[in-house]
């Protein structure tokens, strides 16, 4: 087929013919700028007949395949794809005769070129189809991809580099946690035992004063037989304590969370306990508090402690002012005494068990509150100024928290 004939059916497809017929004087001069376009387009533009026939092949056909056009010019437009594309070109082109159903046309794709000396790379391929007198032609705009296709495949390798790096530190971080955890575990079961060891060893030296005396005393009289037994007796009942406690803060049941009224079950517990006349309890609060839920007799334990507490601090004179406000996500209660106050130093320590800033004191009070709290859903902090007093800041869930 002649050149000009070819360029008339790119300039049908491309548009460039806008007005009057293919066929009028100016016919050549479109052509002439047409063929011009073609030589110096970037991309590589082939045109095939229905058999597959290359009938014309761009200057950039040469630069990116490696052929002249002689040598691809009147050849079928395999000996630019490898096998399996020629294939697919082949099924896709058979196709599209037999039923018109166009799977490619004016769509494009990314296929395998293969160059003259046989080299395989990426193209992006675009392919339309133009009738021109009753015949079918297809042109094809071929454009090598192979710096996207390095540059994507560099970024996949960076990205899975990166991947592998940021598993590598999670598994870090994860082992450095776990180490940290033992750490902590440690240190913790540390403390508990050595303020195990320190609640446990006085009476344990009384018991065994007492038990010396009994066994190797050659002339014991009656009263002194029964002091010493009396003592021994006081001192189990101490190490009794201590044991109970330490199974009730190890084994502190489920709450049983029900709506409670928080200014009743406070004022309920004032009233059953046998708190010093001379301490005074205020109050300041809404008259309208929606109920918290909690477990009331878990509530009471965290409550009762606090007040002892406070009461201690305020060496059983005093007074002990509670607040209550509504927050968005619950009651906030805070409870303020006149003692005085635990130094900075000490305020750390005092939520770990067996630390405590009392002198006959077991250190489980508040570890014990914060269990609680904890599975009650509530939230504990703890201020305190030397010399001004302290203040007990919990946060209860509402109903609606």
């Amino acid at each position: 087929m002649p050149s000009s004939a070819v360029s008339l059916i790119l300039a049908a497809r491309t548009g460039l013919i806008f007005m009057g017929s293919a066929f009028s004087d100016s016919s050549e001069r479109r052509l002439a700028l047409l063929e011009s376009l073609l030589r110096n387009a970037v991309d590589a533009i082939v045109t095939i007949d229905t058999a597959g026939i290359i009938l014309s092949a761009n200057p950039a056909t040469e630069r990116l395949f490696g052929y002249r056009p002689d040598e691809v010019i009147g050849f079928n437009v395999g000996v630019l794809l490898p096998e399996s594309e020629q294939r697919e070109h082949d099924w896709f082109l058979d196709r599209f005769l037999r039923t018109g159903e166009a799977h490619i046309l004016g769509l494009s794709r990314e296929v395998q070129g293969r160059r003259k000396d046989g080299t395989i790379f990426p193209v992006h391929l675009a392919v339309s189809e133009s009738v021109v007198d009753g015949d079918r032609f297809f042109t094809g705009i071929l454009r090598d991809i192979s710096d996207v296709k390095a540059t994507e495949s560099r970024l996949e390798e960076l990205s899975h580099d990166l991947e592998r790096q940021v598993q590598s530190r999670s598994e870090e971080l994860r082992q450095t946690q776990v180490e940290l955890s033992h750490e902590e575990k440690f240190a913790a079961m540390g403390r508990v035992s050595g303020g195990i060891a320190h609640e446990i060893r006085n009476p344990l030296n009384v018991l065994k004063s007492s038990a010396y005396f009994l066994l190797n005393a050659t002339e014991v009289s009656e009263a002194k037989r029964q002091e010493h037994l009396r003592r021994i007796e006081r001192q189990v009942a101490v190490i009794d304590t201590i044991v109970s406690a330490l199974s009730a803060t190890s084994r502190m049941r489920d709450a049983e969370r029900q709506e409670t009224d928080l200014i009743w079950l406070i004022k309920t517990l004032i009233t059953k306990e046998a708190f010093p006349a001379t301490i005074r309890f205020q109050f300041d609060h809404a008259s309208d508090l929606p109920p918290v839920m909690v477990d009331s007799a878990q509530m009471q334990i965290v409550f009762r402690n606090l007040f002892r507490n406070a009461i201690e601090a305020m060496s059983h004179e005093g007074t002990i002012t509670v607040r209550i406000a509504a927050e968005d996500h619950g009651l906030t209660l805070v409870i303020e005494d006149e003692g005085m106050g635990i130094e900075n130093e000490l305020l750390g320590r005092i939520m770990e068990p067996f630390y405590s800033t009392k002198s006959r004191g077991m250190g489980l009070g508040l570890p014990l509150c914060r269990l609680i709290l904890e599975k009650n859903g509530g939230e504990i902090e703890i201020d305190s100024q030397v010399g001004k007093g302290t203040t007990v800041k919990i946060l209860l869930p509402t109903t609606g928290g």
